[in-house]
């Protein structure tokens, strides 16, 4: 009989630490909180511990159950928003399409260098920013030849990346092309240069002019043939990280 006394008490003062404890709740009261309870079951976590030796009549003790409240990992940050560029108007019929051209110091009419203003002018088409707008950052043509991507920094055109077959360089190279025939057409003018996570090459087109000496034509290859093409001024041409934000 004193051993059921002894459990049922064991039980009841469970039931009253976990009511009180827990402020009478059926569920955490922060939605953000997530609470670890030990497996141990109550009555092994309250489980009478024996009297010392010699005192029979001591009362036994009892060992609470605990709980270790862990925050929940805050929310991740929302992306920083891309921006907008002023507008334009009369800005005339798109002059980017399937004839156009690459070149040392840029495409068709639009010249690197170029004020972001004076470009959509040459373009004849909005440009929509596809990262955020800052330092340097990223833009694309609303109308036009679908595949080109501008570089502005500070303010002026300084690259453009061509992800697109249709868009070749005036000698005719571009994207499907090999390696082998690019260095046929530009011979001892391509720099070719191992990729650092060893995927490929780049070759760089380097102009025999000198007052072209800051412009560069970029071949992307996959060790074979050439799968991006871009050009631009240094050092932007030659980034492979993406446009710096500072």
């Amino acid at each position: 009989m004193r051993t059921l006394l002894i459990g049922f008490l064991a039980i009841a003062t469970v039931m009253t630490m976990l009511f009180f404890g827990l402020g009478g709740d059926t569920g955490p009261s922060n939605p953000i909180l997530t609470a670890t309870v030990s497996t141990t079951t109550a009555s092994e976590a309250l489980k009478p511990v024996s009297p010392e030796a010699g005192d029979p009549d001591a009362e036994p003790t009892l060992v609470a159950v605990t709980t270790t409240i862990h925050s929940a990992p805050t929310e991740t940050p929302s992306a920083a928003p891309l921006g907008t560029l002023p507008p334009i108007d009369d800005l005339g019929r798109p002059t980017l399409d399937a004839s156009s051209s690459v070149s040392t110091v840029g495409i068709d009419r639009i010249m690197f260098g170029m004020t972001i203003r004076d470009a959509q002018v040459a373009a004849g088409s909005r440009f929509t920013p596809v990262t955020p707008t800052g330092h340097c950052y990223l833009v694309t043509p609303d109308d036009g030849q679908a595949g080109l991507t501008f570089w502005v920094v500070a303010g002026t055109i300084e690259r453009v990346d061509v992800d697109t077959r249709t868009i070749t360089t005036r000698s005719g190279a571009g994207i499907g092309d090999t390696e082998d025939r690019i260095r046929e057409m530009f011979g001892e003018r391509i720099h070719t240069t191992p990729l650092p996570d060893g995927s490929g090459n780049l070759l760089a087109y380097i102009p025999m002019d000198v007052a072209d000496a800051t412009y560069r034509v970029m071949f992307l290859s996959n060790g074979v043939q050439i799968t991006r093409l871009w050009a631009g001024r240094l050092p932007w041409a030659e980034e492979l990280g993406g446009c710096p934000s500072s």
